[in-house]
């Protein structure tokens, strides 16, 4: 891959007071984060996107934990590692050393 090439990183969420309350935190706090509303929502941005369910849950106006809001993303672009709450990312990497 060329030290030029941008990866972009995406999430599809479906439609629910979940995904806007998502939007509304991400759109607030990842500079260059792109929103496309259809019959399902998908954000995009030239970096990773890390979502925070403690951020989403205040937007909610209740706690919301990963396993509730994984039911509303339907597909990801790069890696989801349950490290940091959801990162999804283009860098890929083995665990155990493997």
């Amino acid at each position: 891959m060329s030290s030029q090439a941008v990866e972009k990183s995406a999430l599809i969420l479906m439609k629910s007071d979940e995904a806007d309350a998502t939007i509304d935190v991400l759109e607030r706090d990842l500079p260059g984060v792109e929103v496309t509303d259809t019959e399902r929502t998908a954000i995009s941005r030239r970096r990773e996107i890390v979502v925070s369910m403690d951020k989403v849950g205040q937007e909610l106006g209740r706690p919301i934990e990963l396993s509730q809001w994984l039911v509303i993303m339907s597909s990801f672009r790069r890696r989801a590692a349950p490290d940091l709450i959801s990162p999804v990312t283009s860098r890929w990497s083995t665990r155990g050393g493997a």
